[in-house]
C-alpha cells in the first residue's frame, strides 16, 4: 500500500507525486533533496495557523488582522433590549400593583425597584450598555409606572368606595386618574424620576455588562 504521508516529514502527500523517483516524499522534501531549497530539519508537523505553501508543504502562518490587547467586540442588540425591557416592565408593574392591591397601601418607593429591574433586563437584552439601552430603559420603566398607577388607583377606589369600575375606561380617563394621583401625592413623581435615573444608570454606561 502506498504511503499517505511523507516518510521524511510526515506531511500529507499530494495526489500527484512531486518526484516520480521518490513518490514517498512531499514536494518540500523532494525540493530539499534536489537542492532547490536550503537543507534543514523538516517540520515534524505543521504548527497552529500554518497554511499550505505548496502541495504537501507548509509555510508560515497567515497574517491576522491587528487588534488591541484584550479587545472583545460586543454588538448592542436593540430588538432584544426592547423585548426584555417590555417584559420586565410588565412583570414589575403587575407585581407592584398586586402588592398595593393586597396590602391596600401605596408603595411609592416601589418605583425604585421597577427602575432597577427594567434597567438590568434591558442591559441583558442589549448585551452591553449605551445611550440606546438607557433610552429604552427609561421609556419602559416610566410606562410601567404610569400603567401600574392607573390600576393601583382603580383597585384603591374599588376597595374604598365599593365602586363597580370597568377594567379599562379609555386613555383620556386613565390620564386623568394618573394626573390626579400625582397631584395628590407629589412624592410619587419624585420616585418616578428616581426610577428613570436608576434605569438609565443600569443600562446606560458603555462599560457595563449584564450581571448574569
Amino acid at each position: 500500500m502506498s504511503p499517505t504521508t511523507c516518510t521524511s516529514c510526515g506531511s500529507p502527500l499530494p495526489a500527484v507525486p512531486a518526484d516520480q523517483r521518490h513518490p514517498e516524499w512531499c514536494a518540500t522534501c523532494a525540493a530539499r533533496a534536489a537542492g532547490a531549497i536550503p537543507a534543514g530539519p523538516p517540520p515534524s508537523a505543521p504548527g497552529p495557523g500554518w497554511v499550505p505553501a505548496s502541495p504537501g508543504g507548509f509555510g508560515p502562518p497567515a497574517p491576522m488582522a491587528p487588534m488591541g490587547p484584550g479587545v472583545l467586540v460586543t454588538r448592542t442588540r436593540p430588538l432584544e433590549a426592547i423585548l426584555l425591557g417590555v417584559a420586565a416592565a410588565t412583570i414589575a408593574g403587575i407585581a407592584w400593583w398586586a402588592a398595593v392591591a393586597t396590602t391596600k397601601q401605596q408603595f411609592v418607593y416601589g418605583a425604585v425597584v421597577v427602575g432597577i429591574l427594567v434597567g438590568q433586563a434591558v442591559l441583558i437584552g442589549a448585551r452591553k450598555g449605551g445611550a440606546g439601552p438607557a433610552a429604552i430603559a427609561i421609556v419602559a420603566s416610566l410606562a410601567a409606572l404610569v400603567v401600574a398607577e392607573y390600576f393601583i388607583q382603580r383597585s384603591l377606589a374599588i376597595d374604598n368606595f365599593h365602586a363597580d369600575l370597568p377594567l379599562w375606561m379609555g386613555f383620556s380617563t386613565a390620564r386623568e386618574v394618573v394626573q390626579e394621583a400625582v397631584k395628590e401625592h407629589p412624592l410619587t413623581a419624585v420616585f418616578w424620576g428616581i426610577s428613570a435615573v436608576l434605569a438609565a444608570v443600569s443600562a446606560g454606561s458603555s462599560t457595563r455588562r449584564p450581571i448574569v
